[in-house]
């Protein structure tokens, strides 16, 4: 373990050479300086590995640990925690980068009426690389609130890359082995053991649409069904062993969610049918038609 520091940076690594650069690049920039990076390869198949090992020849506040075989993305960040050394914590995805005062505001926030978590807005960037200002929802003390609203309503309130989080409060975190919204659980567990949250007014965090993740793959959709589906059912678990056996307090928003997971199966006809539509008619000028017997025949 290295010395203590303020904070701790873990970035999961897999097949991101055309991010890294500039995600660690974002991160050496920062104002704040009092921090470690951990990054972790999940034996990615690409250059990320080399560039990850240029980094630590550079920065000694970069540190390299690569995984013996690959765990996905939930439990990679798992054994960065058990790497780091910072009061608090923070995790960035690969292919995304932050703004040079990211740590700086959500770090100054925190100490100054010693938070357990601070968190911030984020700019997205869509496949046509438009930036758009995104607000996230400003979180209750009600950790009942919290879930109904920022977890269970389809909302991105469940992200853990935009919030700064005492390490205390991850060490009583279960990381899930599934790799698809583990981000909703991991943050249901945080909003349930926190006292004081701040929220800092301001994008720092850009989030960029990356048509190979897990979110936007779609050869990946069975999968990322079972991963949403174990996940969220960690979520209901959690959630009724700690507020009772009782449901109706989590509604309509839950009712909501189970019936999106439903209809994210793939193997359901209608989604079969959709499948078979886009391997026969991919070619640009059909999508029209197809959208059009879609919606006339299926939907």
């Amino acid at each position: 373990m290295t010395n203590k520091v303020s904070v701790s940076i873990m970035i999961p690594v897999y097949n991101a050479e055309k991010y890294l650069q500039k995600c660690i690049n974002s991160i050496l920039s920062q104002t704040f300086t009092d921090f470690e990076c951990v990054l972790v390869d999940d034996c990615s198949r690409d250059n990320s590995l080399m560039l990850c090992e240029e980094y630590t020849q550079r920065d000694n506040r970069i540190k390299l640990i690569r995984n013996k075989k690959n765990i996905g993305s939930s439990l990679t960040r798992k054994v960065g925690f058990e790497n780091c050394s910072g009061e608090y914590v923070i995790y960035i995805d690969a292919d995304d980068f932050i703004e040079i005062d990211m740590l700086d505001k959500l770090y100054s926030k925190a100490i100054s009426g010693n938070y357990d978590m601070t968190y911030c807005d984020y700019y997205y960037h869509d496949k046509s690389n438009n930036v758009i200002y995104m607000k996230v929802p400003e979180l209750s003390a009600n950790f009942l609130m919290n879930i109904k609203y920022s977890i269970l309503d389809l909302g991105d309130g469940g992200a853990i890359w935009n919030k700064l989080v005492k390490r205390t409060i991850y060490e009583k975190v279960e990381f899930p082995r599934d790799g698809y919204a583990e981000d909703q659980y991991i943050a249901t567990q945080i909003f349930f053991y926190i006292k004081k949250t701040a929220y800092v007014n301001t994008a720092l965090y850009h989030y960029l649409y990356n048509h190979n993740s897990w979110t936007y793959n779609s050869r990946r959709n069975w999968t990322r069904y079972v991963g949403l589906k174990n996940n969220f059912n960690k979520i209901f678990i959690f959630i009724i062993k700690n507020y009772g056996e009782n449901p109706d307090i989590f509604e309509p928003e839950l009712s909501r969610r189970i019936k999106y997971i439903k209809e994210m199966n793939p193997i359901t006809p209608r989604n079969i049918i959709k499948g078979i539509l886009r391997i026969v008619i991919p070619v640009k000028p059909w999508r029209k038609w197809l959208r059009n017997m879609y919606h006339k025949y299926i939907k």
